[in-house]
C-alpha cells in the first residue's frame, strides 16, 4: 500500500528516477537531432498529443492500482464520443450531448465492475469482451461513418485558447489534479491501494473489496467518457474508431510511470511522466520524419519496456 513520494532507499531512488532519467535523455537527444523541438508551437503540439491519453490514463491508474485491468478504455472513448455526437445532433443541445457521452462512459465502467465482481469473471476477460462489444456498437450506431456537423460552441471546449494553451490541455491538467486528490488524499484512495496490495487482507480489515473495485472501474469509465467527448470536440466529429490506440497506450503509460501491474503500488504523478514519455516519443519520431510503419515498431518496443519496466527498475 505504498504511495509515498519520498524514496527511502537506494532501490527506491532508482525506482523513482527511472522514467525521469529516460525523459531527460530523450529530451536532450531530440533537442540535438531537431532544431524545431524546443519551439513553443512544438511544445503545444506535444501537450495536445498527450491530452486525451493523459485523461484516460488517470482512470486506468485507479484500476491497475486496485489490482485489475481495463482493456475496454479505447472502445469506451469511441462509443462515448459517438453517443455524445448522436445525442447532440438529435436534441440540438450541447449539455445533453455531453451528459449522454459521460453517462455512456460511466455505464461501461459500471458494467465492467459488475461483471468482474458479481460474476467473478477476470477483469482481463470482462474488459476485453467489452472492448469488442463497444467497438461493434459504435460501428452499428454510425454505420461505420463519422458523425459531423457538431456545434462550433462544442468544439470550443477543446480548441478554445486559455492563457495561451488549448482548452483540451487544461482539461487534462484538471483531470490529473482531481485524480491525484482522489487517489492520494481520500479514504477511498487508501482503500484502493489496500485492495490492490492484498484483497484478502483488505477484506479481513473490513474493506468492501468489491465496492472499491467497482468504483475503480466507474472512475475509469468516467475518464473514458471525458476522453471521448473531448476527442469529438477537438476534431468536431465523433468517430467510431477514434479510440483504438488508447487501450494499449493508456496501460503502457501507467506501467511506464511506475504503477505495478500487480496492483497496490502507483502514483498519478508518475502516470503523468509515463504519458509525457509516450507523447515525446511520438512527437520526436514525427519531427525526425520516421515512416509510420517504423513508428509502430518503436511503439511496440515501448509496450515491451512497459511490461518489463518494473523488473528493470528493481534490478
Amino acid at each position: 500500500m505504498r504511495f509515498a513520494l519520498k524514496p527511502r532507499s537506494t532501490a527506491e531512488w532508482i525506482d523513482v528516477g527511472f522514467v525521469p532519467v529516460i525523459l531527460l535523455v530523450l529530451i536532450v537527444a531530440l533537442a540535438v537531432l531537431s532544431p524545431y523541438f524546443f519551439s513553443p508551437r512544438n511544445f503545444t503540439e506535444i501537450l495536445l498529443q498527450a491530452a486525451i491519453l493523459g485523461i484516460v490514463s488517470v482512470g486506468t491508474t485507479f484500476v491497475i492500482v486496485g489490482g485489475d485491468l481495463d482493456l475496454s478504455i479505447g472502445a469506451n472513448v469511441a462509443l462515448s464520443g459517438v453517443v455524445c455526437g448522436l445525442a447532440m445532433n438529435a436534441t440540438h443541445n450541447i449539455a445533453l450531448g455531453i451528459a449522454a457521452g459521460l453517462g455512456c462512459g460511466v455505464l461501461i465502467g459500471l458494467i465492467n465492475g459488475l461483471i468482474s465482481t458479481r460474476l467473478h469473471v477476470p477483469a482481463f476477460v470482462a474488459t476485453l469482451g467489452m472492448l469488442v462489444i463497444g467497438q461493434g456498437v459504435a460501428l452499428t450506431l454510425t454505420n461505420g461513418s463519422s458523425i459531423s456537423n457538431l456545434p462550433d460552441a462544442f468544439g470550443a471546449l477543446a480548441n478554445g485558447n486559455v492563457l495561451g494553451l488549448p482548452g483540451l490541455v487544461w482539461w487534462m491538467f484538471l483531470t490529473f489534479i482531481a485524480g491525484y486528490l482522489l487517489l492520494h488524499r481520500t479514504v477511498y484512495g487508501i482503500r484502493t491501494f489496500a485492495v490492490g496490495g492484498n484483497r484478502e487482507a483488505a477484506r479481513l480489515a473490513g474493506i468492501r473489496v468489491d465496492s472499491v473495485r467497482i468504483a475503480n472501474f466507474v472512475v475509469s469509465g468516467l475518464t473514458g467518457g471525458i476522453g471521448g467527448v473531448l476527442l469529438a470536440a477537438r476534431v468536431q466529429a465523433a468517430q467510431p474508431t477514434g479510440g483504438e490506440i488508447f487501450t494499449l497506450y493508456a496501460t503502457a503509460a501507467v506501467i511506464l510511470g511506475g504503477t505495478s501491474l500487480y496492483g497496490g503500488r502507483g502514483s498519478i504523478l508518475r502516470t503523468l511522466l509515463g504519458v509525457a514519455l509516450i507523447a515525446l516519443l511520438q512527437n520526436g519520431l514525427e519531427l525526425l520524419g520516421v515512416p509510420y510503419s517504423n513508428q509502430q515498431v518503436a511503439v511496440g518496443i515501448v509496450f515491451i519496456i512497459a511490461a518489463s519496466s518494473e523488473l528493470i527498475r528493481r534490478r
